[in-house]
C-alpha cells in the first residue's frame, strides 16, 4: 500500500469520526431544547427521564459506530494478520477462541493451532459480529475498559470519568426498569449530557491517537 493511499485512507476514518460526534452534540443540544421547554412545569421530571435515556443511547451509538469504523480502517491499513497487536488478533481470533470456554480437547488445540500457522499471514477481516462492538447494552466504564483492552486503545486518561458514567449507566437502567428515581430537573439532565459530551470527546481523541499513531500494529 503506498503512503499516500494510507494517508487518504487515515483522513477519511478521522473525518467519519467526527461527523459522527458533530451529529451527536447536535442531537444533545436539541434535547437540551426540547427539556428546557418544560423548565418549571408539571412535564419538566419526565422530559428530562426521557433525555437521559436518550443521552445514554448516544453515549452507547456512539462507541459502537466509532469502534466499527476503526475497525474498519484497521482491516485497510495493514497487510496481513501477522502486523496485529497481540490483544487485537486475539479478537480478531474471537470466533475460533470461544469454543475453548467450554473445555480443551484435541480437535479445539489443533484448531487454534492451525490458526496460528496459517493465518498470520492472511488478510485481515473482522467478522461481522465482532465489528458489532458488544456493550451488553450497559456501556459502563468497566465495559468501556474491556472493549479498549481488546482493540489496542488506551483509555488511562479517561478514568476520571469512571463515576461520572457510573452513575448515568445506573439511573438509565432505573428508568428503563420503571424504577423511577426522585423528581428530576433540567438541571440534573443537563449534568449529564455535559458529562457524556466531555467524554465522548476525550473517547474520539483516544481513538484519533489510535489511528494516527498505529497503535494496532507491531511496525
Amino acid at each position: 500500500m503506498s503512503d499516500k493511499v494510507l494517508v487518504g485512507r487515515t483522513e477519511l476514518v478521522l473525518e467519519r469520526i467526527t461527523e459522527n460526534l458533530d451529529r451527536r452534540r447536535l442531537e444533545i443540544t436539541n434535547l437540551r431544547r426540547v427539556v428546557l421547554g418544560y423548565l418549571e412545569k408539571p412535564l419538566e421530571s419526565t422530559a428530562a427521564r426521557m433525555a437521559i435515556v436518550m443521552v445514554y443511547a448516544h453515549w452507547e451509538g456512539y462507541v459502537k459506530e466509532v469502534c466499527q469504523l476503526y475497525l474498519e480502517f484497521v482491516e485497510s491499513a495493514v497487510t496481513c494478520c501477522r502486523e496485529l497487536q497481540p490483544a487485537l488478533l486475539g479478537y480478531l481470533w474471537t470466533p475460533m477462541l470461544r469454543p475453548l470456554t467450554g473445555g480443551i480437547n484435541i480437535k479445539r488445540k489443533t484448531a487454534v493451532a492451525e490458526s496460528a500457522l496459517y493465518s498470520l499471514g492472511e488478510p485481515v477481516l473482522f467478522p461481522e459480529a465482532e465489528k458489532t462492538i458488544d456493550t451488553r447494552a450497559n456501556l459502563n466504564y468497566s465495559i468501556l475498559e474491556t472493549i479498549a483492552s481488546s482493540l489496542c486503545l488506551d483509555i488511562s486518561k479517561l478514568a476520571t470519568w469512571r463515576h461520572h458514567l457510573n452513575s448515568l449507566v445506573h439511573l438509565r437502567n432505573n428508568i428503563a426498569h420503571g424504577a423511577l428515581p426522585g423528581s428530576l430537573t433540567y438541571s440534573d439532565f443537563d449534568d449529564h449530557a455535559s458529562v457524556i459530551l466531555a467524554l465522548m470527546e476525550d473517547f474520539e481523541l483516544v481513538l484519533m491517537t489510535a489511528v494516527r499513531t498505529r497503535a494496532f500494529c507491531t511496525t
